[in-house]
C-alpha cells in the first residue's frame, strides 16, 4: 500500500468511527459493535479480493494500551469525590473486586472441567473473560442518570486494575496466598504514593507553564509513569486513576495546603482543555483498536461450535454473581447496571498477554471475540431499556435502617 492510500484508509477509519459514534447513539447500539463489525467487513472485503493486509503484531497491544490508559484517566476526570459520595464509592469497588473474584472463579472450574487445563493455566484465561471493559463500560454509560453513570465508572475501571493486577500476580510461580497478598500490598501501597506525587506534579505544572504546548507533553508523561509501573512491576492503572483523581478534585489540594498551590493562570480552564484532548485522544485510539480487532478474526471463525459454548459459559458465570452483588452489596435494582458489564479492549489486552507455556491448545480463540460481541450486545439492550425521561428517577433499594 503506497502513502497516499494509507493516509486515505486512516483519515477513512477515523471519519467512519465518528460517523459510528453519532449512530450508535441514535440506535442504542455501542459504536464498539459497529466499529468491530467494519473491521469484520473489511477482512471479508480484502479477503474476496485477494489482498493481503497484515498490520504488525504489536500493533494491536500498543494501540490497546494507550487507549486503556486515556479511558481510565477520562474516566477519573469525570469523577468528584465528596463526602456525600463515599458510600457509592465502596460500593462499586466492592462490585469490582468481587465481581471479578467470583466470575474469575467459577471460569477457572469451568475451564478445569471442560477443557481439562491446568490451574494456573486456566486461571490466566478465566481472569481476562472476568474484567468488566472500562473501553465500553464508560461510553456507554453516558446514557444513564448521573448517579450511576459514577458508579459505572468507578467498578469498571477498578474491575480493570484488579483484573490487572491479580492476572500479573497469576503469572507468576504461585508460592502461597500469603506470599501473593503481601506482594499485591506492597505494589498497591507504593502505586498510590507514585499517583499521588506524579498528580501533585501535574496540578503544580498545570498552573505554572506558559507555553503553547504543554497539555499533550503531561498526557505522554502519563503514559510514561505506566511503562515506568508496567516494567518495575507495580499497579500503573491505579497511578492513572489517582492522577485523574487528583486533578479533578483540585480543590482538596487547594484546602490542604491552605491555598499555597494556587497558580496564576485560570486552573478551571486549563483542567477543560486538559480533559477535551484527552478525549479527542481516546476516541482515535479505541477507534482503530476495535477496528483491527475485528480485521483480525474471519467470519468463518465465528461459527466455530467451541467458541459459542465458551460465550454461553462466559455469560452464566457473569450474570449470575453480578445480579447479586448488585442486589445484595450495592444496593441497587438490576436493571439496567446488569447490562453494563461488557468484556472489550482490557480483556484483548490480557490474552495477548499470556505466555506460550500458559496457552491452552484447545482454548476457542474466536470465543473472545463472541463474548465481546455478546456482551456488547446485552449492553445495547439495557441501553434501550433506559427511558430518558425517568433517568433521574431510578432509585437504589432501599436500605434497612441501621445502614443508615
Amino acid at each position: 500500500m503506497n502513502q497516499s492510500w494509507a493516509m486515505v484508509a486512516l483519515s477513512a477509519v477515523v471519519l467512519v468511527a465518528y460517523l459510528f459514534d453519532f449512530l450508535g447513539r441514535w440506535i442504542k447500539v455501542p459504536a464498539v459493535v459497529l466499529l468491530i463489525f467494519a473491521g469484520l467487513c473489511l477482512r471479508a472485503v480484502t479477503d474476496a479480493f485477494g489482498l493481503s493486509l497484515t498490520p504488525p503484531d504489536d500493533l494491536l497491544p500498543v494501540l490497546g494500551t494507550f487507549g486503556l490508559i486515556l479511558i481510565v484517566l477520562e474516566g477519573a476526570l469525570d469523577l468528584r469525590l465528596t463526602r456525600e459520595a463515599a458510600p457509592l464509592i465502596l460500593r462499586s469497588s466492592l462490585c469490582a473486586v468481587l465481581g471479578v473474584v467470583l466470575t474469575g472463579a467459577a471460569l477457572t472450574a469451568a475451564l478445569v472441567f471442560w477443557l481439562d487445563a491446568p490451574l494456573q493455566a486456566a486461571l490466566v484465561h478465566a481472569l481476562p473473560l472476568a474484567v468488566i471493559s472500562s473501553a465500553v463500560a464508560i461510553p456507554a454509560a453516558a446514557a444513564l442518570a448521573p448517579r450511576l453513570r459514577e458508579f459505572v465508572v468507578y467498578e469498571s475501571s477498578i474491575s480493570d486494575i484488579v483484573g490487572v493486577v491479580l492476572f500479573y500476580a497469576m503469572l507468576n510461580e504461585f508460592t502461597g496466598f500469603g506470599s501473593m497478598l503481601v506482594s499485591l500490598t506492597g505494589e498497591i501501597t507504593l502505586s498510590v504514593f507514585i499517583g499521588l506525587v506524579v498528580g501533585l506534579l501535574i496540578f503544580w505544572l498545570i498552573q505554572r507553564i506558559q507555553h503553547h504546548v504543554r497539555v499533550l507533553p503531561m498526557i505522554f508523561g502519563i503514559t510514561l509513569l505506566y511503562g515506568l509501573g508496567k516494567i518495575m512491576h507495580l499497579a500503573p492503572l491505579v497511578m492513572v486513576l489517582l492522577v485523574g483523581l487528583l486533578l479533578n478534585n483540585y480543590q482538596l489540594v487547594r484546602r490542604f495546603t491552605g491555598g499555597r498551590w494556587q497558580g496564576e493562570g485560570d486552573f478551571e480552564s486549563d483542567l477543560e482543555s486538559f480533559k477535551h484532548l484527552t478525549a479527542e485522544f481516546t476516541f482515535v485510539v479505541r477507534s482503530f483498536f476495535f477496528v483491527l480487532l475485528g480485521f483480525g478474526t474471519g467470519l468463518a471463525e465465528l461459527l466455530d461450535l467451541q467458541a459459542w459454548l465458551l460465550a454461553g459459559i462466559v455469560l452464566a458465570c457473569s450474570i449470575a454473581p453480578r445480579w447479586a452483588l448488585l442486589r445484595g452489596v450495592a444496593r441497587e435494582s438490576a436493571e439496567p447496571l446488569l447490562w453494563f458489564a461488557p468484556r472489550g479492549l482490557i480483556t484483548v489486552l490480557l490474552f495477548l498477554s499470556i505466555p506460550a507455556h500458559l496457552v491452552i491448545p484447545a482454548f476457542p480463540k474466536a470465543g473472545l471475540m463472541l463474548v465481546i460481541l455478546v456482551w456488547a450486545l446485552l449492553l445495547s439492550m439495557g441501553s434501550l431499556r433506559i427511558k430518558p425521561a425517568a433517568q433521574d428517577e431510578v432509585a437504589p433499594v432501599e436500605s434497612p435502617p441501621s445502614s443508615h
